[in-house]
């Protein structure tokens, strides 16, 4: 069977996932802590320049002031956590992988409204936080590529269940430019390791979002590539942003 499938949804596997993503803990270098996140091993200037932009454009939209809660699905490292030291009221950062948790737990021990939690995505939903929502604010980048399109569903069913009535989700997640790309166990040279993910393409987020937030009374109000082209370094996929709203001022 081919590695790389086109237009068709076939889902990649937990395990093979799972395993990826311990393999960056051990690739951790606090020298360069953003590399292990945004994976450019190699490149660790093209990961600060990436990083650098993204919370320049996207920050003045999140709206932020010191009354806000923050809950951040998937956070690894904390690589958001360090934008919002001083900003925001609460963050609450989970992940799937212990060691990510462990890192962002000891970058932050000095902030006291920051806290980290191992948890699944799937099973972010408010009995298995050990932060009460409501929150304010939704962080999710870079975690849908990741799961197959059932637990898609569900993450957003929980985030609905964590969200304050005034709310705002900020999503962001590598896009098919043209066409839906599902990569299962690719050997990447960069990376060192087998490689699965699904790129759906802006179109697809946007029915997703549709379906699992806007009957809930979220809008989109922007949808966005979010690299120019001299921070971008894939011919068939790009980053792209969603902001969405629900009452938020």
């Amino acid at each position: 069977m081919t590695n790389r499938i086109l237009n068709e949804r076939i889902d990649i596997d937990e395990g093979a996932v799972t395993a990826f993503f311990e393999d960056r803990v051990t690739r951790y270098d606090a020298a360069h802590p953003l590399v292990s996140v945004i994976y450019q091993d190699s490149n660790p200037e093209l990961a600060k320049a990436r990083d650098e932009h993204e919370k320049r454009v996207v920050l003045p939209l999140l709206v932020l002031s010191p009354a806000l809660s923050v809950l951040d699905i998937g956070c690894g490292i904390g690589r958001w956590a360090d934008a919002l030291v001083g900003k925001v009221g609460r963050y609450h950062g989970t992940d799937l992988i212990q060691g990510l948790i462990d890192i962002a737990a000891k970058r932050f021990s000095n902030s006291p409204t920051f806290s980290f939690q191992a948890l699944k995505a799937q099973d972010n939903y408010p009995e298995r936080l050990t932060v009460a929502p409501p929150f304010d604010l939704i962080i999710v980048t870079g975690l849908f590529t990741y799961l197959n399109d059932a637990d898609c569903d569900n993450v957003l069913s929980n985030i609905l269940r964590c969200c304050a009535p005034k709310a705002r989700i900020f999503l962001r997640e590598p896009v098919g430019l043209e066409q839906r790309l599902t990569l299962k166990d690719i050997w990447s040279e960069e990376l060192q390791h087998s490689y699965s993910a699904i790129y759906r393409t802006a179109d697809e987020y946007l029915s997703m979002i549709s379906a699992g937030l806007g009957t809930q009374g979220f809008s989109v109000v922007r949808s966005a590539p979010l690299f120019p082209s001299e921070l971008s370094n894939h011919k068939e996929t790009t980053q792209h942003y969603f902001i969405l709203d629900r009452g938020a001022s």
